[in-house]
């Protein structure tokens, strides 16, 4: 054999020796070093789905419990009962006018069981409801606020408002649904839940849908017919104050503390002093005196143009 053949397969010794030992290195260290850091990653990410869930489950507990305590009664029979006589309590409230209330017949909300595989478990009722009246831009508009800081587990599926005339009335078409829970809290009656004052403050304002009616005509023209008058004391000693409330002259008697008949605008008479009176619109509060319309005081921009027509703003 020859040098160079020997120091050629020693070069070969030394090749596959270095490989051996690599893949020693990698079959005793690297390859489980990398396993138990996959595992290490695998187990952590568990640990953190796992708190995750955890602090989903506290959560929705705490919802479920909330829910528990505005539920309707679990008796979806008595539930469709009470819920019907107060919707329809609160329609007449807000003087929804012809106002009807059809329900349907409960159907059972199920979802899937924790503790049988496969399985489904009812948790209660699901009822809708058809609520048809005639109404105002600002009637529905007040309807609305109380319904959405009402208790109970409803909801307004679909809103449907076609226009009746000319007059500013509305037909009004309403689909509500709620919800009683087997584990309602309240067994007889509905329930008297309330929002707390940081909940209340965080709804957003009520006046942004009677800032303009897109269904009237003449808009600006009906806070211009409320003018004021005069102010004068009855026989009974109550001031009063007389307001025109139509282009034909129409003059209506309304003391402090009631509204001026108006069917496009709530404009809130509050205080009557002997020469001015505080009425209250969209929830601003403006001082108007004898001659002055209340279009005037409250949007001087709903003022005609001289060529007759009302501004975009509020026609």
């Amino acid at each position: 054999m020859t040098p160079t053949m020997k120091w050629l397969l020693i070069a070969c010794g030394g090749v596959f020796g270095i490989y051996g030992l690599d893949r020693l290195y990698q079959g005793w260290i690297e390859e489980p070093k990398q396993a138990l850091n996959s595992e290490l990653d695998r187990l952590s990410k568990e640990i953190q789905e796992s708190k995750q869930l955890q602090f989903a489950s506290q959560k929705a507990g705490k919802r479920l419990d909330e829910y528990a305590h505005r539920a309707l009664p679990s008796d979806p029979v008595l539930a469709r009962s009470l819920y019907q006589q107060w919707l329809l309590g609160l329609l007449d409230q807000y003087q929804l006018k012809s106002a009807s209330v059809d329900a349907s017949q409960p159907t059972a909300v199920e979802i899937k069981s924790r503790t049988k595989r496969g399985k489904r478990e009812r948790i209660g009722y699901r009822i809708d409801y058809s609520v048809r009246g005639q109404s105002t831009l600002a009637k529905l508009s007040a309807f609305l606020d109380a319904f959405r800081r009402a208790s109970h587990l409803q909801k307004i599926r679909s809103v449907s408002l076609n226009p009746i005339g000319n007059d500013g009335r509305l037909d009004v078409n309403l689909s509500i649904q709620v919800l009683c829970l087997d584990k309602a809290v309240e067994v007889e009656r509905l329930s008297d839940w309330e929002l707390t004052e940081e909940a209340a403050a965080e709804l957003s304002p009520t006046t942004t849908l009677v800032q303009r009616n897109p269904f009237a005509k003449g808009f600006a023209k009906a806070l211009q017919d409320l003018e004021l008058k005069a102010i004068t004391v009855n026989r009974q000693g109550v001031t009063q104050a007389w307001f025109s409330t139509d282009g034909r002259g129409t003059v209506q008697k309304v003391p402090a503390g009631e509204s001026i008949p108006n069917h496009l605008h709530e404009v809130f008479v509050a205080q009557i002093e002997s020469d001015r009176v505080l009425v209250k619109f969209n929830d601003s509060e403006h001082w108007i005196r004898l001659g002055q319309s209340v279009g005037q005081v409250v949007a001087p921009e709903a003022q005609e143009r001289p060529d007759g027509s009302a501004p975009e703003a509020l026609n």
